[in-house]
């Protein structure tokens, strides 16, 4: 019987498992797999074949029309299940020849950590555990990989609808990204030449929250981007209830890090105390 620390399977097959444990995010893996073989009249072919494909490898067992899981890889998916926070960073590469979008979430418990990344590009999900906070985002940090900048004081206020245009709209350009940050009245105009080069020389860009279960406070987001002409991390602002505004810094790497680490460990500390 195989040893599983870390499990890899393909997107399919971890939908399977994660609908057969009732894990809520499920539902985002099936919405971004996008797969009409998993609707409709086809499905029920498919989750056989996924199935019979699992019982193969080690996976599962299926005795009397009850399936049962490895035990290892049921105390991950179960850490997955059972936890108490999810982080959730989805990381994005402009470079065509080097795209290779990825989704990680961590499964954060008082006794537990898991990491599930799901790389699309690659039909990918890996599950892994960690000891620690400190252990997962070193690893975040080495995935998130930004361009080398120095320390610069450099802050502005941007619109939401601003930062969404710039994020979602590919290669504007210099003139019409300058054009859009100076119609937005929140933008201070010292920051609007960095951040017009920094979007238009962008490598990498992501979108980062900290969620807890059962608790009805939406996420807090950060979002940020990496670019040759330097890293911007944007922070929404929940002072303002409709959340229409993000306050943006100008970050290193490592400032980035400790940054979604600060936001994680702020949120686990409101928890209740088990």
């Amino acid at each position: 019987m195989p040893t599983y620390t870390s499990f890899t399977c393909s997107g399919r097959e971890a939908l399977f498992l994660f609908q057969l444990m009732n894990i809520p995010e499920a539902e985002v893996l099936l919405a971004h797999l996008n797969d009409t073989a998993l609707q409709g009249e086809q499905a029920e072919r498919t989750y056989e074949k996924i199935k019979n494909d699992l019982i193969k490898d080690g996976v599962i067992e299926s005795e009397n029309n009850e399936i049962i899981i490895h035990p290892q890889v049921n105390q991950l998916l179960q850490s997955c299940k059972l936890s108490s926070a999810v982080i959730k960073l989805h990381l994005h590469t402009t470079n065509a020849e080097q795209s290779d979008p990825s989704m990680t979430y961590g499964f954060i418990s008082g006794t537990n950590i898991v990491e599930w990344v799901w790389r699309p590009a690659r039909d990918q999900v890996t599950l892994t555990t960690f000891e620690s906070l400190q252990d997962l985002y070193h690893i975040m940090g080495n995935r998130i990989e930004l361009p080398d900048s120095a320390e610069e004081s450099l802050d502005t206020s941007i619109q939401k609808d601003t930062l969404q245009k710039l994020l979602t709209l590919k290669q504007l350009g210099m003139e019409r990204i300058t054009f859009a940050l100076r119609q937005d009245q929140h933008v201070h105009s010292n920051a609007i030449q960095e951040l017009a080069q920094a979007f238009a020389n962008i490598q990498k860009h992501g979108q980062f929250e900290v969620s807890t279960r059962g608790m009805q406070d939406s996420p807090q987001m950060i979002c940020f981007i990496g670019s040759s002409t330097g890293n911007w991390l944007f922070i929404e602002n929940k002072e303002n209830k409709q959340r229409e505004t993000f306050t943006a810094f100008k970050i290193t790497e490592e400032e980035l890090i400790q940054s979604l680490f600060l936001l994680t460990t702020r949120t686990l500390s409101i928890l209740p105390v088990v």
